[in-house]
Parts: structure tokens; C-alpha cells; sequence
């Protein structure tokens, strides 16, 4: 007999162990919790531009739940749920939020959610700009210097010594080298700056995802007033850049298409993107709110 949607998809829920879904369901509910707090207490946070995750929190975790601390990231103003899967705390996000001096990611100089991180345990997040799209290059570049360290076979930057036994193996045959992530939203694929990356990337088979998250806004403005296709579309004039559409509100799905492709990344070293369709259940930001402009709602 065929195999069915429903038994492929029991099939993926097996393949996943317990201790991951339970996980991303108690971040779920912890990134649906700091929206309504922030919201609650908008008269003293609205003072502070921010974004939260709300409708992006299963894509978001499918990805953080499954990077190591050798890997690079580079997360835009809406990733609170890749930052939580990672391991950084709600505190920690409410200190960036309030530009609080024990910020970890800037002591509160940095623009709302643009984190910057080098912590042994975790991913290392760059500095970036606060304009959108503008991480895309110097991402790249990062997967460029990786690709340099390993064709001279020289150590990673910024790994401990457990990190680099990691790389190259632990034990089970397997090799965990670095990829580098690069988180953007659709709308951002029409800047010049994504044209460049892509190409290079092409170009030079690095080791990069680009993790397209599409919830067909761009701002205020809709997807169909601002892009003649989508990430996925526009991405195949990128000959070498694989692609793969999912629905970024399935969990399962995510988990297991991101568990795929960084595993090709890991062994290929070669570039990929992955468009995930997503609702967008809050507002643009605290200063652009949802009832300003949109005629969804109901």
C-alpha cells in the first residue's frame, strides 16, 4: 500500500526524541508569554522598539534546538524563539529589551533584538546592522573564512578544543564542521545586498543556510504590493543554491528539513536556503502595530 500523508507524518513525529518536542513546546509557550507581558506592559516597553516571534516560534525552534556551539548565526530583529532554542534566557532578552547595562549582547547599546554573542557554548552571533538585509554579506563572508581555514587546514576562530575534537569526530564516525546560518526575512530578498550573497556564495560553495522566513509581510506593506515572487522563486536564477519550501508552522517538518540540510551542509560544504511560510501573529514591532494597516486580522 501507499504511504500516507498522516503515516509520514507519525513517521516524522517518531524521528524526533521526546526530549526535543518537549522542549520546543515549553519554548512555544515561553516566547507566547514574553509577547503578552511586552504587550501588557506596553505603556513602559513601547519605549523600546522590539519585535517578538509570535507565528515564526516552530520554524525559529526547529532551527535553535539544532545548532552547535561551533556553528555561526546570524539572527534578524524577529528571531526571540532561535535565541531562546539556543540557550539564551528570557531574562537575558528583557535586559537587551530595556537597554539595561547587563545586556548580553551589547549592555544595551545596540538597536531592539540584534543580538551579538561569543559564548563557548553557544553559536557565535556577529554584530550587525540594524538595517534589514544588511547581515546578509558579511554572513557570507564568514562562511567564506571557514571555507579559507579549511582548504589551508588551519583552526576554526573562536572554538575551545572540545569544539574542534567535535569537528573532527567524536566517536560515532560523524563530523560536525561548522555552517553558518543566515536568518532574513522575505521582504529583505529585494535588496542588492542578497543578489551579492547568493552569487558568492554560488560561486564559491560555502558552507551557508540562508533561513527565509515569509510570513507575506514587509513591513506595512503586503508581499504582493513589494516582490513579484518569492525567496524560493527568485532564488533558482542562483544556480547552486538548493532550496527547500516548507510550512514553518509545523514543527515537525522544520525540524526535520532543517536536520536534513545542515546535515548536507556539514558533509557537502555548499549553500542552501530554506523558505518557510509563517503567520505573523503580533505586530511588525511595538512602533507599527498590526490594527494600523492590516485588514487580515479577523
Amino acid at each position: 500500500m501507499a504511504e500516507t500523508k498522516n503515516d509520514k507524518k507519525k513517521k516524522i513525529n517518531s524521528m524526533i526524541p521526546e526530549s526535543i518536542l518537549l522542549r520546543a513546546f515549553e519554548l512555544m509557550c515561553t516566547a507566547k508569554s514574553l509577547t503578552e507581558i511586552y504587550e501588557k506592559n506596553a505603556q513602559f516597553t513601547s519605549k523600546y522598539v522590539h519585535a517578538t516571534s509570535r507565528g515564526h516560534e516552530a520554524i525559529q525552534l526547529a532551527m535553535g534546538l539544532q545548532l552547535k556551539p561551533q556553528d555561526w548565526l546570524s539572527a534578524y530583529y524577529r528571531d526571540d524563539s532561535i535565541l531562546l532554542g539556543i540557550g539564551i534566557t528570557p531574562y537575558e532578552l528583557m535586559l537587551q529589551l530595556m537597554a539595561k547595562r547587563d545586556d548580553p549582547f551589547s549592555g544595551g547599546r545596540t538597536y531592539y533584538s540584534h543580538p551579538s554573542l561569543r559564548r563557548e557554548d553557544m553559536p557565535k552571533i556577529p554584530h550587525q546592522s540594524s538595517a534589514t538585509g544588511m547581515q546578509v554579506i558579511p554572513t557570507t563572508g564568514i562562511a567564506m573564512g571557514l571555507q579559507y581555514c579549511e582548504k589551508l587546514n588551519i583552526p576554526y576562530p573562536y572554538l575551545s578544543s572540545s569544539n574542534e575534537a567535535e569537528n573532527r569526530g567524536n566517536g560515532d564516525g560523524e563530523k560536525y564542521p561548522p555552517v553558518v546560518v543566515c536568518s532574513l526575512g522575505d521582504g529583505a530578498i529585494t535588496e542588492g545586498e542578497v543578489s551579492e550573497a547568493f552569487q558568492m556564495a554560488v560561486l564559491r560553495k560555502l558552507p551557508i543556510l540562508y533561513l527565509v522566513q515569509d510570513n507575506g509581510w514587509d513591513i506595512s506593506a503586503s508581499a504582493d504590493e513589494v516582490r513579484a515572487q518569492d525567496a524560493a522563486a527568485f532564488a533558482k536564477g542562483f544556480i547552486g543554491l538548493e532550496t527547500r519550501s516548507i510550512d514553518g508552522a509545523d514543527f515537525f517538518s522544520s525540524y526535520e528539513t532543517i536536520k536534513e540540510v545542515i546535515g548536507i551542509i556539514r558533509k557537502e560544504r555548499r549553500p542552501f536556503l530554506i523558505h518557510a511560510k509563517v503567520p505573523l501573529l503580533n505586530h511588525h514591532t511595538s512602533g507599527v502595530r498590526k490594527e494600523w494597516y492590516r485588514e487580515d486580522l479577523e
